[in-house]
């Protein structure tokens, strides 16, 4: 009798070794995921930041000078507010998805779900009821992770459950930097260069020195809206990897232990952790 338990436990045991070397595979994929969604934190520019310039802007050139700059950016603020609920969503998700892969259950907070995603249009941002649906089904499934339901045994249906919906809130993500973010960085751009050409035809109010220091502004503060571009797009690139990623993990959910999906998820861990670096390169 003893024979056969140790013969049992001797075949079990190359299972085992895939079994947690794959799993180690989803966590270290979920931790790179979360890395680089995390630099979400060091996008150096907002909605707000784009209503503030363009109030500014329109100061400066009808030369207002007032004691405060009064600004009217609720719905930009609103706009903010709303991209914040999606990433520290999107965030918790990939964060609850590492915990499991660990066999914890996951500390998802439900002041993140108080928020509630409602469709709505906030200045530039534009909220459909498929956004919203898909903020509902994931901050569900986060919620049903924190109970001892989810255990590692549990870790395929929380994939499978919230592949559908993450994907969505990562898309509109995606969105939201490369279009509704990075078009208020365009209209930036354009009105510095208006700004800048009408300084430029009216040369009599300017001397060689301030022509020259004026153009030397004009490329310095070009560089700094090309940087933040860049930024978007790198962020943006990871989203879209991170997606990929997580398809993968949904199409394999039922075989975790297969050591052709290990290799698969390093290999998404590792073009993610490409993008990290290239977008803290930006960053200094």
């Amino acid at each position: 009798m003893k024979k056969k338990s140790f013969i049992v436990i001797w075949l079990m045991v190359p299972f085992c070794i895939f079994s947690c070397v794959n799993l180690k595979s989803v966590s270290n994929f979920s931790a790179t995921s979360t890395a680089s969604i995390s630099n979400f934190e060091n996008l150096d520019y907002t909605f707000s930041d784009h209503c503030k310039d363009r109030c500014e802007d329109e100061a400066v050139r009808k030369f207002e000078l007032s004691r405060a700059l009064e600004c009217s950016c609720d719905l930009y603020s609103k706009a903010d507010s709303v991209t914040r609920v999606l990433y520290q969503t999107i965030n918790g998700y990939f964060v609850g998805l590492g915990n499991l892969a660990q066999n914890e259950l996951t500390n998802y907070s439900a002041n993140a779900a108080v928020n509630a995603m409602t469709a709505s249009e906030f200045g530039p941002l534009k909220i459909d009821e498929n956004l919203v649906g898909a903020y509902s089904a994931i901050s569900n499934t986060l919620l049903r992770a924190t109970t001892d339901f989810y255990r590692k045994r549990k870790i395929a249906a929380y994939i499978g459950e919230a592949n559908g919906p993450i994907q969505v809130l990562l898309d509109k993500f995606q969105i939201i930097i490369l279009s509704n973010l990075k078009g208020e960085l365009r209209f930036k751009r354009e009105r510095l260069y208006v700004y800048y050409m009408d300084m430029k035809m009216n040369r009599t109010l300017l001397s060689d020195y301030e022509k020259g220091k004026a153009t030397r502004d004009y490329y310095q503060a070009l560089d700094d809206i090309q940087l933040k571009e860049k930024q978007m797009d790198v962020f943006a690139q990871g989203l879209q990897e991170i997606g990929r990623g997580h398809q993968a993990l949904y199409e394999n959910r039922d075989k975790l232990s297969v050591k052709n999906l290990a290799l698969t998820m390093l290999d998404y861990s590792a073009q993610v952790e490409v993008l990290i670096s290239e977008f803290n390169q930006l960053n200094h």
